[in-house]
This record gives C-alpha cells, structure tokens and sequence, in this order.
C-alpha cells in the first residue's frame, strides 16, 4: 500500500517577520479523505495554536477551512482565518496576477468575506453581526488585586472569553503566567466552548475624523498556554471596547500588540462598527500581515 500524503505550509501570522507572530499550519487535503481523528492527530503533531485543513471549493466556490487546536476543533478562530487568506491569495495571484482581491471561506461558524491589500500586504477578514453578539456576565478572578468580576463576550457557539482590564495594575500584567481556561457557566444553547481570558491594557484612544483610534496591549491565556496572537479575542475585546465607549461614536478601529513577552511580537487591527443606536455591533473586521515559513509534506496513513 503506497503511503498517502498531504501538502502543507505554514505562516507566523500577524507579523511580517518569520518567527514572529502566531505559527498556523495549513494542510491542503486535496483528493485525502481525512477522518475527524486524523485531522485531530496532525493538528497535535504540528502542536500550534490551530492548524487549518483547507479543502477545495465547494460548487459555490468557497474554500472550506477546518479549524483545530491540539486538543479539539473550533467553530472560529482569528488568526486561522487571516493566515489562510495570505495562502489563498497567494494562489490567486500566482494563477492569475492582477485578480480578484475578495473571495469567501467558508468555517464552521459561517461564511466569512476575505480580502486582500496589496499595498500595505494586509488580508482582511469581516463577520455581520446582529442583536445579541455581545454578552456579559461575572467572572470570578484568578488574578489578586483587581476586581472580582469581568465581562464575558463570545461572536460564536464554541468560543467564548473573558476579559479583564489591567490598565491600572502594569505589575500584575507583565507577571502573567499561563494557568487553566476559567470553567464559565454559560447561557444554553453556548456550551460546550473553548474559554479564554484575554487581559488588556488600554494605553489611549484618539479621534481621528469619524473614527476613535485605540492602542492597546493584550496577552491571551487559555489551556495552560499563552497564545501569541489571537485573532477572535481581539475581535471580542474591540467590539467591548466599542460598545463601552458609544459615546465616541459609531466607528472604532482598535491596534492591539500581542506576543512580545514570548517574543513573538504581534500586530492586530480590529475595525468595529455600530449600528445607529450604538447599542449593538453592526460588523467587524480584522486584518493582519503574515509571513510565510518552510512547506512540505505530511503523511496522513
């Protein structure tokens, strides 16, 4: 029996330097016909925060991108998403330079529009949201010497993080340490779900035309681990951020850097919209650089 084999690529996204960023692996599946438990196996053995699956288009032309962690598979998840449209419009361009700058994957979570700026090397990726996006409710605090209570927000089933302001307490932030996802009762219909909390520093905001600029600094702990980069937290903490702050206006675009206690420096833009009662998210938008890696690969039998 001949040993099957599958192509693959990986990126550090969120940076335009190698080693920098968030590690994502991206297999192209092709004509293998990958079990749930193999997808799980190689998603272990890479041992990144997330590795992608990327399956041919459908008959409606959008990518399918199967998403999993180490441990399990995510409904949604951010720098996935921006590391696999680097990927895709690299095809694209090398198929057919000068071609479309949008297409639409397709994840468990939905359709999600993808477009690329050549100028600036950014892919942006962009989810419509509606009444009930956003959800808070008390959170007990691991964390001595901030309050005993933090929001909780999740965009989709399956993933959901808490989020706990540091701006006041620069000695408790650089003193982070990886622990356990906090166990957070949720509302029926959300569980199960991947749980993270996601502690910010919010170092200014500035107007700039419509738009409130902000600038902060974030780091991401979930399972034991810190994350470098992550893409649907920073998504979840600007559309908070957006709402808390209304009276700024509709339109929020948000600058996170991540990562550079691991020296895995990150750079992350959130666009958050409101609607026209600044009560609830109309869309947001993330975008993100990437670097491109080795290639090769992988046995799947």
């Amino acid at each position: 029996m001949s040993e099957e084999q599958a192509s693959y690529v990986t990126l550090d996204v969120f940076s335009s330097e190698i080693l920098k960023g968030n590690p994502l692996a991206i297999v192209k599946t092709g004509d293998c016909k990958l079990s749930q438990k193999q997808k799980q196996q190689i998603a272990k053995a890479f041992n990144f925060s997330e590795t992608v699956f990327l399956h041919r288009a459908d008959q409606n032309g959008y990518p399918r991108a199967d998403i999993f962690t180490p441990v399990n598979e995510m409904e949604f998840a951010g720098h996935p998403i921006i590391g696999t449209g680097h990927f895709l419009f690299r095809q694209l361009s090398a198929n057919n330079p000068g071609g479309s700058s949008n297409l639409t994957s397709m994840t468990k979570a939905g359709l999600v529009a993808v477009s690329y700026g050549p100028a600036r090397q950014v892919v942006f990726a962009e989810r419509r949201h509606s009444a009930g996006f956003s959800r808070s409710r008390p959170l007990a605090s691991d964390v001595r010497g901030v309050r005993d209570t933090s929001p909780v927000v999740t965009m989709v089933k399956g993933v959901t993080y808490a989020l706990v302001d540091l701006t006041e307490r620069v000695d408790l932030f650089a003193d982070l340490v990886p622990g356990a996802s906090p166990e957070l009762e949720l509302d029926e219909g959300w569980a199960p779900s991947f749980t993270g909390i996601m502690y910010y520093r919010t170092l200014g905001s500035r107007p700039e035309g419509e738009i409130t600029m902000w600038e902060l600094h974030v780091r991401m702990i979930a399972v034991n681990l810190e994350d470098p980069a992550c893409g649907s937290g920073s998504c979840l903490l600007g559309a908070y951020v957006a709402l808390s702050s209304s009276q700024k206006g509709r339109k929020h675009r948000l600058y996170i850097n991540q990562g550079s206690e691991m020296d895995r420096r990150s750079h992350i833009i959130v666009d958050v919209i409101l609607n026209e009662e600044m009560d609830q998210v109309s869309s947001i938008r993330l975008a993100g650089e990437a670097a491109f890696v080795p290639d090769g690969k992988i046995s799947v039998n």
